[in-house]
């Protein structure tokens, strides 16, 4: 029988905040692709449609192309966007439950199952476990996203699997001694320019180089690394540790085991490590983080207010969509920024930091969503990009939506 392949949300999106309160899910970029295109990839099967939260609903659909919250019929197997796939699966007679430890990884619909679920309910733990009480289990594989650092701390894995022999070719002319190890293991896309003076490395792991990209004078490239469409690696950048950078960012400096979705700004000198930055980010001149505790400890993150130990030795920051950090920003081990959020501090920023939330010397205190959109609008259209109707509704919801999951700042 032939399936139909439908992405869901479940209750654990709560522990990707604040990544997720401007996109589902399915839409965070783990390795080079986003859940959506790596799950359709591996499981080798189209995207019927995406189940997701209703406040989402609207920029969902535009963004993934596939009708959302639609109900669905037999046939359908409903997958989970946190679920990293590793590799095609068969999936068993409906109806069918497959699990990887307590996670529900799919669910194979009959018809009855199909009538019975909703988005609404496999968002809900104890309305989920009711639906789907007396279906029967089987064991799946791979693993499951709980927390940002599950991507950061296997970045480097991720991008090594992601690589396939196929994906060895240059497009573009590049000099032979700029190539310092295994040519195959490099891939040089159309259009995309590597200045002489700079030096690729492929010994660590491959270096993927997408389309239109340009590499400026004596940078240094370190594989495992993805660089998105269009982007610009400014001089004497040093990229190293396993980085994915998504479509037309800019990035100087160093960045260390970090991935960025699109739209990034790091035009300028400054440390970044161990970090995953959303969406139309801007970090400043000469702002850096730390990865390390100067104990070597574990580090602990406040996710939403609360803090969440890692288990990890090296982790820097999760930052949200659309935030801004000003020039020679301090920001500190294990840090959590919202969306939204601006650091405009001489002091060391707060590990805290909730979104829309304003930090100067003063304090933290909450921003303006209005202009906080037309600064972000702003930040767009030097870029010729203009946010939908959809996302400005949604971008104006999360003003005061945030404040459900987040503590507010305290004044002063």
């Amino acid at each position: 029988m032939k399936h139909t392949l439908v992405l869901f949300e479940d209750d654990g999106y709560v522990d990707l905040l604040p990544l997720v309160f401007w996109r589902s899910v399915f839409e965070l970029q783990v390795g080079r692709k986003i859940l959506l295109d790596r799950t359709a990839q591996r499981l080798g099967m189209s995207v019927g449609g995406v189940w997701t939260r209703d406040w989402l609903a609207a920029v969902s659909s535009q963004r993934c192309g596939a009708p959302c919250n639609r109900s669905v019929e037999a046939g359908t197997v409903l997958v989970n966007g946190r679920w990293l796939v590793d590799d095609a699966q068969s999936f068993p007679k409906a109806p069918c439950v497959g699990m990887v430890d307590s996670n529900v990884a799919y669910i194979v619909c009959n018809a009855a199952l199909a009538k019975k679920l909703k988005a609404s309910e496999l968002l809900d733990r104890s309305r989920r476990q009711a639906a789907l009480e007396d279906v029967p289990r089987q064991s799946a594989t791979g693993r499951f996203l709980t927390h940002p650092w599950d991507i950061v701390s296997n970045l480097g894995e991720l991008l090594g699997a992601d690589w396939r022999p196929a994906d060895s070719s240059l497009d573009s002319d590049i000099p032979d001694h700029l190539i310092a190890d295994n040519r195959d293991r490099l891939h040089l896309g159309e259009q995309s320019r590597i200045h002489p003076t700079a030096i690729v490395r492929t010994d660590n792991g491959p270096v993927y180089i997408s389309i239109g990209v340009e590499v400026g004078p004596y940078s240094i490239l370190e594989g495992p690394l993805y660089i998105g469409p269009n982007c610009r690696i400014h001089p004497y950048t040093w990229l190293h540790g396993g980085n994915a950078l998504g479509p037309v960012c800019r990035v100087a400096g160093e960045l260390v085991g970090c991935l960025m979705h699109s739209y990034v700004n790091k035009q300028h000198a400054g440390f970044l490590g161990h970090t995953y930055v959303g969406s139309w980010v801007n970090i400043g001149a000469g702002a850096t983080n730390s990865n390390l505790k100067n104990t070597y400890g574990k580090i602990r993150v406040p996710l939403c207010g609360k803090d969440v130990d890692t288990g990890l030795q090296f982790f820097g920051a999760v930052i949200g969509d659309h935030a801004k950090i000003g020039i020679n920003a301090t920001i500190p081990t294990g840090a959590a920024i919202g969306m939204a959020a601006s650091v405009n501090s001489s002091r060391v920023a707060p590990k805290y930091v909730p979104s829309f939330g304003w930090v100067t010397d003063s304090g933290t205190r909450e921003g303006d969503p209005l202009r906080l959109l037309d600064a972000a609008c702003a930040a767009m259209a030097r870029r010729n990009m203009d946010m939908t109707d959809e996302e400005v509704e949604l971008y104006l919801e999360l003003g005061a939506r945030v404040r459900t999951f987040e503590s507010p700042p305290k004044q002063g």
